[in-house]
This record gives structure tokens, C-alpha cells and sequence, in this order.
């Protein structure tokens, strides 16, 4: 194919011309689906499939280079292909990085820095994907939020296709040697890449579908296909019966792909199979489309320029998408819409035609060696590179200082510092020295986490805090996240009194037997398993030990039922159920309510704040505490069927009678949308340890 640089400045008809129209066009067609997607994402579902389409197109085009070079050359030169690929995709990638990373400096709440910061990095090495699979399999980085450089996932993706195909189609070639010919040897590996890769896409999709759809292995599938149909070579159309065959095909993917917009959704789990419809559509149409009707659409002008900015509008539109809304402090309306789409065409094809084209066929660049290509390249990288190691940099002297503020604080005289503000009491506690102090620093908030791995572990694995021997009390503490962000505080709590206090955490999962919603079947098996555990352990040892601590999320990974009075009746019955199963009628059971919930966007909101703390991030306290918390209900219902269990309640240091703040005696009270920070949880502890000891307290009155 030739480069759509050269042919689209002359006329789109060009007798010679080379270029694959219909191929132009349908780049123009996955990248336009992907931006509408973008922007309007309830008006086009499956928008998303335009990326899939891409990557046929690769395999198909890079499986049919490798393949004319092998035939006339008889082998393959793989210093020249990786150095074209440079030439071809590192200027417009990094221009864009860059630009990109400026802006976030200068628009985007130091709040999201790390994030963003490690995504750059990952973006300009090309494991993007990886990063971003790496975050959906951790319940803790389940918050975050999309980064103007998460669509470098899939460009991540080509690159490590690129680096694969050339190695795998030597290797192959060299173990069978001279017996096979290319084509065929392409044809085994790229049919078993096929069939291995789409099996795995399926079951993972299934079983772990946040890596399955940003996995190399999982993705393979759809390069390996477009280089199958690369690997087919047509007879000429002479028949009209043969040229209708073709049409008929192309047709019939084009009208695969279409359908693929409407019938996938977000909701649809993907890629799995359901990725097959857009997939075979784009291969049947790179297979078929020459010499049809598609490659006169492709050749439209309009349609044909899009197609050649395709690459760099990919790269544009997202950030805009992202940083656009952060900019204005308010989601994007149809008109900022259009906007965003207006500036991202301007963006693509400025850079397609001022920088981009003229830089890969200028002399210079047409000349230089791999090996050139390859130093230049590695510098640029770390170029790149260095801002967002620029940016963690900047948020690790933030956690410093933070942390150094924090502990001169509570080593020192601060009074009303945190939970000490008492902000419900009839005086609240009130430190004018606090007024613009906001500890941890958002951009460190989310590292703000007191949990230790020993006590976290889908395998159910207790770890003891406090005094392991030699005790006047024995506690058992279970519970998901929420119960581990006061982790610190039992511990602290343990060694105060000469406790021993036994902790099992794990994400999403706590004591019910109540089957609770998750991301997908291992999760659910996983989760169930723990909480027989869990019960099992309770039970073996609640001989030895004073109470049951129980506490738990009542936004994460709710109980599997319609919502409203069903899921409540539901969630009360689990909740009781697992209690009387664990601690019976002999041990008593501890429910700490669980945390108010903040705004979404609650901690870059408070990185955007300067001078002294405002009420601009608070949260009502009818939305805070809207969600239903089942654990009092349950503590009546137990009792009354003979068992003991109180409530500890600390609602009343979060929350005021009409708000619940997102800063409190100058301390970040949440480190992200639902999790509250471990300076606060510090600061929780004397009030936690008080309502902890009046209740064993009361256990024991009620025993004697």
C-alpha cells in the first residue's frame, strides 16, 4: 500500500495509483466511531469496536509487508522494519505526549498527578496496557479515574504486535527451514495465534475481564486474522459473478461492522466473542474491498483525509476529552462538544500535514540507519519520559512534606486537629492554625493507606496486631477495605491495652452469606470461599476470644438483588446469618458503621482548593449517608434471636446535621471516593478505642 501522504495530494483518481481506497476509508470509519463514542457515548454503544478494526487493519498490512519482503529478499530485516515503524509512529506519539503532559501540569489537580505521571511513562515505553490491566485487577486502584493518556493502550498493543510478528514468523521459518513455504508458514502461525488467542480472550473475558480486554494475549487474535486475510491472494474480478462475490463480501462485512455500533455495548462483555462481529466484518472488508464500490467511497475526498489523519486524531481527541471538562470545572455540554471534535480534526491535521508527513519524508529522516533511528528514539523516550518522572517526583516531595506536617502535628500541640474538631458538638472544636491546612496533601492521598499485605489476602490469612501474647483480650476483626483502612488504629488500640487483635481483610468481601455482586465468576468463587473461611475461623476460635469486630463498605460489591427494600431485606438477612453461624450465641458482635461516602471526585476537588478550607467539596449529609447501612438493623435482629452485638457508631466526627466535609480540623478525610485517609483514621483512633471499650464494657456487665 502506498503511504496516504503521497497519494492524497494528488487527485483522489490517480490511473497508477496503489492505494488501497477501500483501507483508507475504514480507518476513517474506526477512527470516527471511536471519537462519536467518546464524546457521545450513548448515542453510538459500540463506538469502541473502531479500535478493533484498527487492529485488523495492522496485521493485515504490517503480515502483508513482512510477507513481499520475505518472498523477494528470502528473509526478513528486522533493524529496517522496526526503524520504518519509528519513523512512522514516534514523532506524532510524542509530540502528543507531551503536549499532553504540559497541560496536566497546568490544568489537572495535583490530586491525579501520580496517576497520570505513571500512565505517561507507561504510555511513551508502550506497556500502556499493561498498566491500565494492572489497575483493573487491584480492588484499590478501582477509583481511578481515565487519564488523557489511557488510549495509549491500544497503540501499546500494535507496538508489541510489531516487535512479536517479525520475531515469530523467523523463528517459525527457521525451524521448518527451507521445507515450507513463507505464505504457508505465515498461515500455521497465524492460525494457531488465532485459535490459542481467541480461546484465552474468551475465558478471560469470562473469568477476569479488566485484563482481558487490555491483554496483548487477548487481542492477538483479531492482528492474527487481518494477517490471515493477508496471506490470501485473490484472482483477478474478470466475471461479473466474481465481482459480485466480492462486492457481496465486502457488503456483508461492512454491514458486520455497522451492526457492531449498535448491537455491542459497554454493557456487552468484551472483546470475548462478541468481538468476532466487528472483527470478521473489517477482515472480510480488507479481504474483499479492492475493486469494489468501497474503494470509491474511500476515495472520497473528505473521507479519504480523515483516513489519512486518522492516527493522529486518535492520538488528539482524548486528551481534549479528558482535560477539556478539568478545564472548564464542569462535565462537557453538546457545544463543548463539538468544540472538542472541531480542535481535535485542526490538531490532526495540522500535525498530520505540517509535522508529521513532512518530518518521515524529509531526507534526513528517509536516510537515517536503525541504528541511528534506534539512539535517537531511546533519547527521545527518555525525554518523554522524564516529565512524568517529573510529575511522581513532584507528588513524592508533596507525601513528605505532608507526612513530616502530620506527625510534627500530632507529636505537637494541635488542638482540634482531624476528629478533634468534634464538628457535631454543640462547640465544635475550632483551630483558627488550621484553617488553610490540608493533611495528607491530595496528590499524596491515595498512598495514605495503613494497610499491611499480611492482612490482605483472598486466601484468608489473619494477621495479629497488638500484644501476640500475654493479652487481657482477644478480638477478631473481619471486613473488606473499609475495615482495613483502621488498621492502624487497632493496632495502636491492641498495644494501648494489652490486646491481642486478630485482622482478616480482603477487597469487596465481608461476613455474610448473602452472594454479593462481582466483576466476574473467579471473583465470586473467590469471595465465597473466603467467607467460609472466614465464618469457619470465627467459629473455632470464638471460645478464646471477647468479640467479633465487623465492618464493611455499603457501596462496594453489594449483595445480588434488585435494589430497594429487596437488596436491604437481602443484605440484613446475610449480615445475620453469617453472625449467628461465626459467633452464635457465646460471642458478642461488634458492627462499626461503616464511613459516609464522599463526591466522586472529592480529593482532586480539595487539590483545587487555595487559602483556607471551604465547604466547596463537601458532601450533603443526606447523599453522604443515602446509602443503606444494614449493620444496626442487624445488631437488633441478632439480639433479639439471642445473640449479643452492639453498634459503634462515629458518624457524629464525620458529619455535622446537614453536611459531612471533605476536610476536617485540617486533616483530607477520604483518599479517594470511598476510602478515608490514615492521618484521619489516626485521629479517629481515641474516639474509635473509647466506643470499643464501653461496649466489651457492657458485654461483661451483661454477662456478670
Amino acid at each position: 500500500m502506498s503511504t496516504a501522504a503521497g497519494a492524497a495530494r494528488g487527485p483522489a483518481h490517480r490511473a497508477r495509483d496503489t492505494t488501497r481506497w477501500d483501507i483508507q476509508g475504514l480507518r476513517a470509519f474506526a477512527v470516527l466511531a471511536v471519537v462519536v463514542y467518546h464524546l457521545w457515548p450513548n448515542r453510538l454503544h459500540g463506538g469502541f469496536v473502531g479500535v478493533d478494526v484498527f487492529f485488523v487493519i495492522s496485521g493485515y498490512l504490517i503480515t502483508g509487508h513482512l510477507l513481499r519482503e520475505q518472498l523477494s529478499r528470502g528473509g526478513i530485516r528486522l533493524a529496517q522494519f522496526w526503524s520504518r515503524r519509528a519513523k512512522r509512529l514516534l514523532p506524532g506519539a510524542f509530540l502528543t505526549i507531551l503536549a499532553t503532559g504540559a497541560a496536566v501540569l497546568l490544568v489537572v489537580p495535583s490530586a491525579l498527578w501520580t496517576q497520570y505521571g505513571r500512565e505517561l511513562i507507561a504510555s511513551t515505553v508502550y506497556v500502556q496496557n499493561w498498566e491500565l490491566a494492572a489497575s483493573a485487577v487491584d480492588y484499590l486502584d478501582a477509583d481511578n479515574q481515565a487519564s488523557p493518556f489511557q488510549h495509549f493502550w491500544s497503540l501499546s498493543v500494535e507496538e508489541q504486535f510489531y516487535i512479536a510478528l517479525p520475531l515469530l514468523l523467523l523463528l517459525v521459518t527457521l525451524l521448518v527451514r527451507k521445507r515450507v513455504s513463507p505464505v504457508t508458514t505465515a498461515r500455521i502461525l497465524l492460525g494457531t495465534v488465532v485459535v490459542l488467542s481467541l480461546v484465552w480472550c474468551i475465558v478471560q473475558t469470562r473469568t477476569n475481564p479488566g485484563v482481558a480486554y487490555f491483554s496483548t494475549a487477548t487481542r492477538a487474535w483479531e492482528f492474527a486474522l487481518g494477517g490471515l486475510a493477508a496471506t490470501i491472494r485473490l484472482p483477478a474480478a474478470r466475471t461479473t459473478v466474481a465481482r459480485g462475490v466480492r462486492s457481496g463480501a465486502a457488503l456483508a462485512g461492512a454491514v458486520a461492522l455497522v451492526a457492531s455500533l449498535v448491537v455491542i455495548t459497554p454493557a456487552t462483555p468484551f472483546p470475548g466473542i462478541a468481538a468476532a462481529l466487528p472483527v470478521v466484518g473489517a477482515t472480510l472488508l480488507v479481504t474483499f474491498g479492492a475493486g469494489t464500490a468501497f474503494e470509491l467511497l474511500g476515495s472520497v475526498r473528505p473521507i479519504a483525509f480523515v483516513g489519512r489523519i486518522s492516527y493522529s486524531l486518535y492520538l488528539w481527541h482524548w486528551p481534549l476529552v479528558v482535560i477539556v471538562p478539568i478545564w472548564l470545572a464542569h462535565p462537557l455540554g453538546w457545544k463543548s462538544k463539538l468544540a472538542v471534535l472541531v480542535v481535535s480534526l485542526v490538531l490532526a491535521a495540522a500535525t498530520t500535514v505540517w509535522f508529521e508527513e513532512p518530518l518521515r519524508f524529509s531526507s534526513w529522516v528517509r536516510t537515517l540507519r536503525p541504528l541511528r533511528v534506534a539512539v535517537v528514539g531511546a533519547v527521545c523516550t527518555v525525554l518523554v519520559a522524564a516529565l512524568g518522572v517529573s510529575t511522581l517526583t513532584a507528588v513524592h516531595v508533596q507525601e513528605v512534606q505532608a507526612a513530616t506536617f502530620t506527625r510534627e502535628l500530632s507529636q505537637g500541640s494541635a488542638p482540634c486537629f482531624g476528629a478533634a474538631a468534634e464538628i457535631s458538638a454543640p462547640k465544635p472544636c475550632v483551630n483558627p492554625k488550621l484553617a488553610d491546612v490540608r493533611v495528607p496533601a491530595p496528590a499524596a492521598a491515595k498512598e495514605d493507606d495503613p494497610n499491611r499485605a499480611a492482612c490482605w489476602s483472598g486466601k484468608f490469612q489473619p494477621c495479629v496486631l497488638g500484644k501476640a501474647t500475654g493479652y487481657s483480650k482477644r478480638l477478631i476483626v473481619i471486613g473488606d477495605s473499609h475495615s482495613n483502612t483502621l488498621l492502624q488504629a487497632y493496632d495502636d488500640i491492641g498495644k494501648l491495652h494489652g490486646w491481642r487483635i486478630d485482622l482478616a481483610g480482603t477487597g469487596g468481601c465481608y461476613l455474610t452469606t448473602a452472594q454479593q455482586d462481582a466483576v466476574n465468576d473467579s471473583g465470586l468463587r473467590t469471595c465465597n470461599h473466603w467467607k467460609q473461611l472466614a465464618i469457619a475461623y470465627v467459629k473455632s476460635h470464638r471460645s478464646e476470644a471477647d468479640a467479633l469486630v465487623v465492618v464493611h463498605s455499603t457501596t462496594q460489591m453489594p449483595v445480588t438483588a434488585p435494589a430497594g427494600p429487596t437488596r436491604d431485606a437481602a443484605t440484613l438477612a446475610g449480615l445475620v446469618d453469617a453472625w449467628k453461624q461465626a459467633a452464635g450465641d457465646e460471642l458478642p458482635v461488634i458492627a462499626i458503621r461503616d464511613n459516609p461516602v464522599p463526591r466522586r471526585d472529592v480529593v482532586a476537588c480539595v487539590s483545587a482548593m487555595t487559602g483556607p478550607t471551604n465547604a466547596s467539596c463537601d458532601q450533603p449529609r443526606q447523599a453522604a449517608l443515602g446509602q443503606t447501612d444494614s449493620s444496626a438493623e442487624a445488631v437488633k435482629e441478632f439480639t433479639a434471636g439471642g445473640g449479643r452485638a452492639a453498634l459503634v457508631d462515629l458518624t457524629r466526627y464525620y458529619c455535622t446535621d446537614s453536611t459531612c466535609p471533605a476536610v476536617i480540623g485540617g486533616v483530607l478525610v477520604y483518599r479517594d471516593t470511598s476510602h478515608i485517609t490514615g492521618t484521619w483514621a489516626k485521629t479517629l483512633e481515641p474516639y474509635l478505642d473509647q466506643q470499643l471499650r464501653a461496649t466489651l464494657a457492657s458485654f461483661d456487665r451483661k454477662t456478670t
